[in-house]
């Protein structure tokens, strides 16, 4: 396994130099190619000229099982109910590191709070004056959650134990080994539902000394025994190796564990930020005066008021628990026909299924080559446009916002983005990767009807023979900027996804290549000029 993933770190470090190449290549034809395509037929004649044509396609189905997720951008949490798939639910546990190491407390120390604050993803909505309104980006529902937070005592390498040249690699399934490694309970709220309020900080008498983005902000009980804890874990061991380098104190305090504790009706998602999320100890203590900061001579100690900072930079791993419907498992495990293809195509973010593909049909002559790929090389034509439509089953899904919005065409065996991908520059490469359109485009509510991908430059590329027909990759995707690699843990055929499709949460079902509605059947369009002699 360790050789293979020095090997993809080298392909995709030769893949990005080929694209780069490939972008100067047509930056510097483009113009030439289309003057001359103008000077020798004119506009006229070349619209006249062109032709569109049908290929084959087979798709199938694969299921993916456990995925990587300590490579996440953020973590959900929470209970996600999709209509068609079943219901999915989230929690993580991170490490969290001391902002400064080796601290000096002072003496006579008092511990007068403990803050938790973990931001949410939010937009900006209004400002009026000092009074700014949000609201939450990534919130899935409107019921509450439980939430407990638990010390952790499972530690999180950074590294491969068995190879320290690769980094860890941690699934969605290991909660149980989590589980069996708890700390104490720190916090717990039976109604915990995201506020879209600005999250806002008062002084001692009562003003206002700060205004930040929504956030989950709590402030710690402190009863005896908590208080003890905390004084225990941070306070107590100044002076100690705990405290002295970043690596001791992981090692000696191995992090938090957030925990989905139950949920009342469907409950709901919400990503959390742990970028910005951290844990403060506010503490007073005296120190010597050396330097009379207080102006008065006749003193020799000076209380101070002062911060102790936890943040979450270390290792975080997220868990995904699938509870899907039985019938639909069924199905997509029963529908990955690699020869012929199959009716329905399923695609489930995170430990789901995705879809792949083979351009251009079956391979008759077997000379390693599609034959109708065969066929194109030898006409010479000029590829216009070539694009792949997939529509939505809508008999099998439900209408609305839990219709994904985007989809990812890739390329499987190299798992990386095509071509089209790279020299898309419109918004969100929309382009390339279709936005699902939906019955009536003013109502995200309305019926998903398809999404269009288009990858001519892909097809000119192996017409070209600049790369090789290669297999594809479908799958839904949360962020279509989100393409680094995250690892399948028990691989049938599929053993990496992109880390957009392994941390959403959606899914839908789209007609296959053997569809029966044969108006809806997946198939490669290509639109064509014939070259003349």
């Amino acid at each position: 396994m360790k050789k293979k993933m020095m090997s993809k770190m080298k392909r995709f470090a030769l893949n990005a130099s080929v694209i780069a190449g490939v972008i100067l290549g047509l930056a510097a034809c483009d113009n030439e190619l289309n003057t001359i395509g103008s000077d020798i037929l004119g506009a006229d004649q070349l619209n006249d000229r062109i032709k569109k044509q049908d290929f084959d396609v087979v798709a199938f189905n694969e299921v993916l099982g456990p995925v990587q997720t300590n490579n996440f951008g953020s973590f959900p949490f929470g209970v996600y109910n999709d209509p068609v798939y079943g219901r999915t639910s989230y929690d993580f546990v991170s490490q969290v590191n001391l902002a400064f190491t080796n601290p000096d407390f002072g003496d006579n120390i008092v511990l007068d709070s403990v803050v938790l604050q973990i931001p949410y993803y939010s937009t900006v909505e209004t400002i009026l004056g000092e009074v700014t309104t949000y609201s939450i980006d990534s919130l899935y529902g409107t019921m509450e959650n439980g939430l407990e937070i638990y010390e952790n005592k499972y530690f999180l390498n950074s590294f491969d134990l068995d190879d320290v040249t690769n980094p860890a690699v941690y699934y969605s399934d290991l909660k149980s080994t989590i589980e069996s490694n708890l700390g104490p309970l720190i916090y717990s709220d039976d109604n915990f539902f995201p506020k879209e309020e600005e999250s806002i900080e008062l002084a001692l008498d009562d003003v206002v000394s700060s205004r930040s983005a929504p956030r989950l902000r709590e402030r710690i009980d402190l009863t005896p025994a908590s208080s003890a804890y905390w004084r225990s874990l941070i306070i107590d061991q100044e002076g100690q190796p705990a405290l002295q380098s970043a690596s001791d104190f992981q090692n000696y305090f191995r992090g938090l564990y957030f925990k989905l504790s139950g949920f009342t009706g469907n409950g709901h998602m919400v990503h959390f930020n742990l970028n910005d999320a951290d844990i403060k100890l506010y503490i007073r203590s005296e120190f010597d005066d050396d330097s009379d900061i207080d102006n008065d001579p006749t003193t020799t100690t000076i209380e101070i008021e002062s911060i102790v900072e936890l943040n979450f930079d270390g290792n975080k791993v997220g868990f995904i628990n699938n509870e899907l419907d039985p019938s639909i498992v069924s199905n997509i495990q029963t529908a990955n026909n690699d020869v012929d293809g199959e009716e329905r195509l399923y695609l489930k973010g995170g430990e789901g299924s995705i879809v792949l593909i083979d351009l251009f049909g079956p391979d008759v002559d077997m000379n390693g080559e599609a034959d109708a790929l065969t066929q194109i090389i030898a006409n010479n034509w000029i590829i216009n446009d070539a694009s792949l439509t997939f529509y939505v089953d809508q008999t099998a899904v439900e209408a609305g916002s839990t219709e994904p919005d985007r989809i990812i065409l890739y390329n499987y065996d190299d798992k990386t983005v095509l071509i089209d991908y790279v020299l898309d520059n419109s918004a969100l490469r929309s382009n390339h990767l279709g936005v699902l359109e939906r019955a009536d485009e003013d109502d995200a509510t309305s019926q998903g009807v398809k999404y269009k991908i288009r990858l001519t430059e892909h097809v000119n590329s192996i017409i070209s023979g600049d790369i090789e027909n290669v297999r594809l990759g479908l799958a839904v995707t949360q962020n279509v900027s989100s393409i680094s690699g995250s690892q399948v843990k028990n691989p049938n055929i599929v053993d990496e996804i992109l880390t957009g499709s392994a941390i959403s949460h959606e899914g839908t079902i789209l007609h296959g290549n053997l569809s029966s509605d044969a108006d809806k059947r997946l198939k490669l369009e290509i639109y064509y000029s014939e070259t003349t002699n």
